[in-house]
């Protein structure tokens, strides 16, 4: 019988190593990104070895890493058949179902996965960045620290944790995270403006300046870095200094309206009046409407004794702190319709009355609304509170509107009025 055995083991190494040929050229293709070549070559692989789950895992990788989703899906699901225990399987399935934004179900996946190896790093990390996500910073701190205890040279999970702490606003863990994360790793630019941010957020802002500095030799074309570095200076009314920061900005990206804005603004503040000037203006000619950038270019003129046009600037701002009529009647109109809902009668009737009051832009369309809400309003009296005459008083309202559009809302008024009166006088009431 152990005759046999060998003999068996013998007749199948060639074909254990065909096997790990094929899986290892996958692998090299789909390293050197020629996907089509490497599911072919996976396509052959499940052809001659149908039982063997690997294959099925490539497929689900390689059609992930081309956007076939529902393909990559059903090729894991095909994986998890043959071996449903796998944890890799089991945290692939999960993140494609991400990827069809399925959250719901990949957490639980990816919790099946953490409780049956806690120190798995990419179920582990998944599930602490969703626990971030939705605020539950504790949950994401424990998950994230099991998965440091046992991996104490990973960078990223010490500037994780370093989040965390920031997020729970524990001082004292965000520094030693962060610094922890720049130790194992000097070029990690999060963790310098995270722990920038922590030395700004208690005044030390020489610190704050110098993570910047740091992460800007890293990354000299990151512009956030010297948005950061010049809002700082701002902060510390050093406005001076943070113009060379935002000109840093604004060079590596000339296009950016809000970095134009704050040359402006900065200039303004240490008394380069055409200086600002020409920034505030660049940014109002970038498509920016922005109240500050109006009123100080108001402000200049008036300085330069130009009074007309800083009241044209001081004008424009006022237009923007003028509320917006149509945004104003669509909220007052759904809180409308949600108090109808509730059986809420009268107070649904106090936002449809104040609605229509309002003077809204869109010309024969503000009349087509307006009419809609009126209708709404007469129904309410008509056929929930029994008022008839009031009924008729809002179907009076309806306005003919000079080109009718989707619904005639005046011929049914008119045809509401009638019917009502006709009623009424039936009833006695006329």
């Amino acid at each position: 019988m152990r005759k046999i055995v060998i003999v068996f083991l013998f007749l199948l190494f060639p074909f254990i190593g065909e096997a790990q040929n094929s899986l290892e050229k996958i692998n090299y293709l789909v390293l050197t990104q020629k996907y089509t070549e490497a599911l072919h070559l996976t396509n052959e692989f499940i052809r001659d070895n149908p039982e063997n789950p690997t294959g099925y895992y490539q497929q689900a990788i390689i059609n992930k890493l081309m956007y076939k989703y529902p393909d990559a899906i059903k090729a894991i699901r095909n994986a998890l058949d043959k071996e449903p225990e796998n944890i890799d399987y089991i945290t692939e399935y999960a993140t494609l179902l991400m990827k069809r934004e399925r959250e719901k179900e990949a957490v639980e996946l990816f919790e099946q996965a953490y409780s049956q190896d806690s120190a798995h790093i990419y179920a582990g990390l998944n599930l602490g960045n969703y626990y971030l996500k939705i605020k539950e910073y504790e949950r994401a701190q424990k998950i994230l620290y099991t998965l440091y205890v046992n991996d104490t040279t990973n960078s990223y999970l010490a500037r994780s944790l370093g989040l965390c702490s920031i997020k729970l606003l524990d001082k004292e863990n965000s520094l030693k995270w962060l610094k922890r994360a720049l130790y194992l790793d000097s070029t990690d630019v999060k963790a310098y403006e995270y722990l920038a941010l922590v030395y700004r957020s208690v005044k030390e802002f020489d610190k704050a300046l110098a993570c910047l500095n740091k992460a800007t030799k890293v990354a000299p074309h990151n512009k956030y870095l010297y948005i950061k570095i010049g809002d700082i200076h701002v902060l510390r009314n050093h406005n001076y200094r943070a113009i060379p920061a935002y000109l840093e900005a604004l060079a590596i990206d000339p296009t950016d309206d809000f970095v134009v804005k704050s040359l402006g603004l900065s200039y303004y503040k240490i008394k380069k009046y055409d200086q600002s000037m020409h920034y505030l203006k660049k940014a109002l000619s970038m498509g920016m409407k922005d109240l500050q950038s109006y009123i100080h270019l108001g402000k200049i003129y008036t300085h330069k004794n130009k009074l007309d046009t800083a009241n044209i600037y001081f004008s424009e701002a006022l237009e923007l702190l003028k509320p917006d009529n149509n945004l104003i009647f669509s909220v007052k109109e759904n809180m409308g319709n949600n108090l109808y809902s509730k059986g809420e009668y009268a107070k649904a009737i106090e936002q449809f009355d104040h609605i229509i009051k309002l003077e809204l832009k869109d010309g024969y369309w503000g009349t087509y609304r307006k009419n809609k809400v009126i209708i709404d309003i007469a129904s309410i009296y008509h056929e929930k509170l029994g008022d008839k005459m009031k009924a008729i008083e809002y179907y009076e309202k309806v306005t003919k509107p000079e080109l009718m559009v989707n619904k005639d809302y005046y011929s049914y008024a008119q045809k509401q009025i009638k019917k009502l009166k006709e009623e009424l006088f039936f009833e006695g009431a006329l």
